[in-house]
């Protein structure tokens, strides 16, 4: 989007997809399902590490189990 789109940087209303996106992931919520990277972020490693004591190699390899303990990843639907 261009910066002068909206010069001022007044506030907008959301758009017809925002809203519609702000929908899907509501949804989502309600049903206790959460989007991920499919690789851990140091940040994450760190968590993982700090909580079960193990190292960054050992963590990353229970994150990398837990996301194909879910199943396939979604295809993007069009």
């Amino acid at each position: 989007m261009p910066e002068d789109d909206n010069p001022t940087r007044e506030a907008t209303a959301p758009s017809e997809r925002m809203n519609f996106a702000l929908d899907i992931i509501d949804t989502l919520r309600e049903h206790r399902i959460t989007l991920t990277e499919i690789e851990p972020t140091d940040t994450m490693v760190a968590a993982g590490m700090a909580a079960s004591g193990a190292g960054a190699e050992q963590v990353r390899a229970v994150f990398k189990a837990m996301l194909l303990a879910g199943g396939n990843p979604a295809r993007r639907v069009q």
